[in-house]
């Protein structure tokens, strides 16, 4: 059976809590620090997980 998964990270450079401003877009922190959302989508089949996100070359 074949599902597709998507995995959110948010990474920051202060704080361990982000917040929505409210805009329904915007991640804000307590102390100011910066906040970045990353995400991996991956294809699950009876053979062997498909990582679609893999040539967006973010990692290179």
């Amino acid at each position: 059976m074949n599902s597709v998964v998507a995995i959110e990270t948010f990474i920051s450079t202060g704080t361990s809590y982000a917040r929505d401003s409210g805009d329904g877009w915007t991640f804000i922190t307590g102390d100011g620090s910066h906040v970045a959302q990353h995400e991996h989508t991956i294809l699950i089949t009876d053979r062997q997980p498909i990582i679609l996100t893999e040539s967006n070359n973010i990692l290179n």
